[in-house]
């Protein structure tokens, strides 16, 4: 085979769209994650109050979750190449100026804009692999595409906190603004839409998608399976975003241990939420016949478990032993957001609206998420730990439920016929000559 026919063939340009996807996505969280880092630093410089910097933190959460549900629809009727491109710079050019800012209202009213910047990643770039990876194929791809987040996060912080020990706080926005730029120019010029200008599956032409958001989100829940992994994806993000919330402030009360040792060993709840994402995809696709919920049910039917231990054990034992349920409980739960995000969107095939479910499914995440910081932190003071437990534990039962009604449907058609294939058909532009870059492929 000659260089050309190499590098050209569809197996290199599928691990070429994988890999800059990985890339982009984990690329997204410099330029989220890493206000974080720099608060303690802008209370510092300007004596903000924590109900002040909260409140910063709030707005771009919120504005992030709504932009789901916008940029998820738009992303099933543009370039996600260009659209995504675009974000990027803008997100870019925003953490530029914010970390140009001294003024409170002005960073408050940058970073909320920022929220929707962020917002243009995750729903057309499933889009994008749903055009590269038959539906057959989701499984390995959600167990290693759904680690890039938790990579993502860990380096952002890593390297705001950097900047910030060597140039100051504004580093901590500045830096991440070049390296967007790059990360931009690397998506552009490296990915394309769909392998060919005319066909996008295996066996027939997509349909160009149509209708207002509104109409797009009715369809979407005309959808049986749809409906159950909405209702899993509010009730795990209750799970998953109060533990990441909650963790250290568990370990540092219950393991009476300083705040900064615990802090430092809850890094290992992100760790094992990726290697929960990974099982995830991997049970999925050797055990259960590329099917969700039975491995949704089982992930749950955990969590319950390591609930129930840290109810009996609660106070009694090592903070060893509670680091250990935490992190039985943060595999599970992000096991559970890995296939209600990446590999449910993905079963819909090339010509399914992905884009409009993957965003409307991380909008319906976040909402859970927002929820648990509140509802944990009242349980907390009305009863103590012990409703939460009990509440973190009737949360997953009531999801092992779901998925376990849920699984007894059948395999949507996307999965069963058509879209069966595991490398979508060569095309002239995958196998004579390089798709164009301009406009979308």
């Amino acid at each position: 085979m000659s260089r050309t026919d190499s590098l050209t063939s569809p197996r290199r340009w599928q691990i070429r769209i994988f890999a800059v996807s990985w890339l982009t996505y984990a690329g997204y969280y410099l330029g989220r994650v890493n206000i974080s880092v720099a608060m303690p630093a802008l209370q510092e410089s300007f004596g903000w109050s924590r109900a002040a910097l909260g409140l910063l933190g709030s707005l771009f959460f919120w504005v992030y979750a709504f932009s789901q549900l916008i940029n998820g629809h738009v992303g099933d009727r543009v370039s996600a190449r260009r659209f995504i491109a675009v974000g990027l710079l803008l997100s870019a050019g925003l953490n530029a100026l914010a970390g140009s800012l001294s003024t409170y209202g002005l960073l408050v009213l940058v970073w909320a804009i920022n929220g929707w910047a962020q917002a243009t990643g995750w729903g057309p770039m499933m889009r994008t692999l749903s055009r590269w990876f038959s539906p057959k194929q989701r499984g390995r791809l959600t167990a290693f595409f759904a680690p890039c987040y938790v990579v993502g996060n860990a380096f952002a912080w890593m390297l705001a906190g950097w900047m910030i020990a060597v140039g100051g706080w504004r580093w901590a926005f500045w830096g991440p603004a070049i390296l967007l730029v790059a990360i931009a120019g690397m998506w552009f010029w490296g990915v394309r839409d769909r392998p060919t200008s005319s066909v996008s599956s295996p066996n027939e032409a997509e349909p160009a998608a149509n209708g207002s958001i509104w109409q797009g989100l009715i369809a979407l829940w005309q959808r049986p399976a749809m409906r159950s992994a909405l209702a899993i994806c509010l009730l795990s993000g209750m799970i998953k975003d109060g533990l990441t919330l909650w963790g250290p402030t568990y370990l540092m009360e219950q393991g009476n241990l300083p705040l900064t040792t615990a802090a430092l060993i809850a890094v290992a709840l992100p760790i094992a939420g990726a290697l929960g994402a990974f099982l995830a995809g991997w049970l999925m696709h050797r055990w259960t016949q590329d099917r969700e919920m039975p491995v949704v049910a089982g992930l749950a039917a955990l969590v319950v478990v390591s609930v129930a231990g840290l109810y009996i054990w609660a106070g009694a034992s090592a903070a060893a032993v509670s680091l250990a349920l935490l992190a039985m409980m943060a595999l599970g739960s992000h096991g559970t957001n890995a296939l209600l995000m990446a590999s449910v969107p993905l079963s819909l095939g090339p010509r399914g609206n992905v884009s409009s479910a993957a965003g409307t499914l991380d909008f319906t995440s976040y909402v859970g998420g927002g929820l648990s910081a509140l509802l944990v932190g009242a349980l907390q003071d009305l009863a103590g730990w012990s409703a939460v437990y009990l509440w973190w534990g009737v949360v997953a039962a009531v999801i092992a439920v779901i998925a376990i009604g849920a699984a007894r449907s059948p395999v949507p058609v996307a999965q069963s016929k058509e879209h069966a294939g595991e490398i979508p058909r060569p095309s002239p532009a995958m196998s004579g000559s390089q798709p164009s870059s301009s406009g979308e492929e």
